[in-house]
């Protein structure tokens, strides 16, 4: 009796000792859809650090679609794109004097006030993201060189700006919306 009687007192003293042990991510705070274990945190893609809070420069990031919202509908001195219709418009992505990039389609006699959604030869791979990158449209002519219409340069990814599915560009009557994903 005595025997289980001690073994009885010592169960209960490990169960009330065992209870008393602290968790080690009690105190730890995890950023950005980090979480801890083991008092560590462990950080989602894209982010690292103690707390997860220092985001990591992709090494490429995927252009999935390309949304043409808006362009002039003259050339700078006024006349229309084409002799008798609008721009057969389509977008380039160059980086420097190098073409990164081509639509193989075109949108034929393109009206300034609507969207126009490129994905035909997309996703396109950005490999050096924090370089400059130029998105040019185009009026596409059989006849003679094709028309530079004008453009925006950006630099596709910001070490502050998180990770965003879609970037706005906008410079005076030129605007895009590109679609992105993210490769560390």
């Amino acid at each position: 009796m005595k025997n289980l009687l001690f073994l009885f007192f010592l169960g209960s003293s490990l169960l009330v000792f065992n209870g008393c042990e602290k968790d080690p991510c009690e105190a730890t705070i995890c950023n950005n859809g980090g979480y801890c274990a083991n008092g560590d945190c462990v950080c989602p893609e894209g982010f690292t650090g103690a707390d997860c809070s220092q985001q990591e420069t992709p090494t490429k990031i995927r252009i999935t679609k390309i949304e043409v919202t808006g362009f002039p509908a003259t050339d700078d001195g006024g006349a229309g794109w084409d002799l008798i219709s609008g721009a057969d418009m389509y977008p380039v992505i160059s980086k420097g004097s190098d073409i990164v990039w081509r639509s193989p389609k075109y949108y034929e006699d393109a009206n300034p006030s609507s969207l126009y959604s490129f994905t035909n030869g997309l996703p396109f791979d950005v490999t050096s993201p924090q370089d400059k990158y130029s998105i040019v449209l185009y009026d596409f002519d059989t006849i003679d060189a094709d028309d530079y219409m004008g453009g925006i340069t950006f630099t596709p990814y910001f070490n502050t700006n998180g990770f965003p599915s879609t970037r706005n560009l906008s410079v005076g009557d030129f605007s895009f919306k590109i679609y992105l994903s993210y490769v560390w």
